[in-house]
């Protein structure tokens, strides 16, 4: 399966992390992603071109799950 989701630089912790994020591809997935890092707080990576902002996850039953910001 094709990766079409738009924000394709998350990572954990804060904006300038080094430590790369990849979100389920399939729906049934995204609660279990959920829990594991229930702690976590996801970001548009600085250092891999992104905006800087604050990420959440966007779950969908109809195409590929997603992290989304309105700052990106």
């Amino acid at each position: 399966m094709e990766d079409k989701r738009r924000i394709q630089t998350a990572v954990l912790g804060d904006a300038a992390s080094e430590m790369p994020l990849l979100l389920p591809l399939e729906a049934i997935e995204v609660d279990a992603f959920r829990r594991e890092h229930a702690r976590d707080t996801f970001w548009c990576g600085l250092l891999l071109g992104g905006c800087g902002g604050q990420l959440t996850t966007k779950l969908y039953t109809d195409r590929v799950c997603s992290l989304s910001s309105s700052a990106c």
